[in-house]
């Protein structure tokens, strides 16, 4: 936060609030012993603040999404239009203490790529090269071409469909995966029931 110019007195009341922080888990009215907190909300706000160091000012590498309000979300055609259309720039998700980039081209997210690297070190942090995956989805009637994106001085491994909380994406930008992975799952569900039921 220092960082970013907060004042003092306000990185030290977000000290206070977090430091030593425990938490109960109550089940059914009865509560379990105290834990010390080590991630969560700490984890967020270091996160978001690697984030807004990697990305501030950065409109090369964020996608243009163009949209309209006044009409249907899937008419294509009225986006073609040159008045009423909105464009916004996005160039990452936070999904708590995990992102997305994005990027239109490969180029764009290897740059990406590397701000976030870069914002990861000035913060004492590492991208685990393990656990980073690129998943590459083609425009519509265009070949499938692996991409390669380098951080740390190795290749991340390039993966064709991607499960993050619950919801599957693919290389095939279609619903499939997630249709057939919900529907192996309530099968599990309902497997699970069975003698109860």
């Amino acid at each position: 936060m220092e960082k970013f110019g907060c004042p003092d007195k306000f990185i030290s009341m977000v000290h206070q609030f977090h430091d030593s922080m425990l938490a109960r888990v109550l089940d059914d009215g009865d509560s379990f012993y105290a834990f010390p907190l080590t991630n969560g909300v700490k984890q967020c706000l270091n996160f978001l603040a690697v984030l807004s160091d990697a990305f501030c000012d950065d409109e090369e590498t964020s996608t243009k999404i163009r949209y309209r309000a006044d009409v249907r979300l899937f008419n294509l055609q009225r986006l073609q239009a040159r008045t009423k259309v909105e464009v916004d720039s996005v160039c990452n998700f936070l999904f708590a203490d995990d992102c997305a980039l994005n990027a239109a081209i490969e180029a764009q997210m290897q740059k990406s790529m590397n701000h976030f690297s870069t914002a990861c070190r000035n913060f004492g942090l590492t991208v685990s090269t393990k656990t980073t995956e690129v998943l590459h989805q083609p425009a519509p009637q265009k070949t499938y071409a692996e991409p390669t994106t380098i951080t740390e001085g190795k290749i991340l491994k390039a993966v064709d469909k991607f499960t993050y909380f619950c919801s599957t994406l693919s290389r095939s930008v279609n619903t499939d995966d997630e249709v057939d992975t919900r529907i192996a799952r309530a099968s599990s569900a309902f497997g699970r029931l069975q003698e109860s039921v």
